[in-house]
């Protein structure tokens, strides 16, 4: 899934220098006090934002929180949870199929399907890591819509996180939200 979603999320965004900061978590910017996006914002950060930590993540209106440990995807508004969904994640262990833990934002979104490897498509994708790839999305289903796998609750895929309500995912998410993964 890794390398063929992010090669077909290439054609729309070119890495920022805040992206790069945040996905490779190798920034020297000056500081600055925490600038996250708002529900109206669409602007990525900026490259003098800090990354929030999770603490701080309470304190902007709109963000998304990944669950590694039980397999959840949760919306938050504030320090108000709106919504829980059933969830698989990267398997550990393996840099290859994990996913990994830390505060990322949403660097490019697809309604879809786009075909992530041959013959498996997945819709509804929040790209949030784009140096490994890694959104989160539908399930994945063939070219006709129909479900290739239903499992959740569990560390399956090869990084991305499969969400069981991915269309609602898909419309909370905004370009530049906050992402916690833990």
């Amino acid at each position: 899934m890794k390398t063929s979603l992010s090669v077909g999320f290439t054609r729309k965004l070119a890495l920022t220098h805040a992206a790069v900061c945040v996905l490779i978590a190798a920034c020297s910017a000056p500081a600055a006090p925490p600038a996250a996006p708002t529900a109206s914002s669409t602007a990525v950060p900026s490259a003098t934002a800090r990354i929030p930590t999770p603490l701080q993540l309470d304190l902007i209106d709109h963000w998304i929180e990944v669950d590694l440990e039980y397999q959840r995807v949760r919306l938050h508004e504030g320090q108000q949870v709106i919504a829980t969904y059933a969830a698989a994640t990267g398997v550990p262990g393996d840099p290859a199929t994990a996913t990994t833990p830390g505060v990322y934002f949403v660097v490019e979104m697809e309604k879809g399907p786009i075909e992530n490897v041959p013959g498996v498509f997945v819709a509804d994708i929040v790209l949030f890591d784009r140096q490994n790839g890694v959104g989160l999305h539908s399930m994945p289903m063939d070219a006709s819509g129909k479900v290739l796998d239903s499992r959740l609750g569990q560390p399956i895929t090869a990084g991305c996180v499969r969400v069981e309500n991915s269309a609602a995912v898909f419309e909370f998410a905004k370009v530049g939200m906050w992402v916690y993964v833990h």
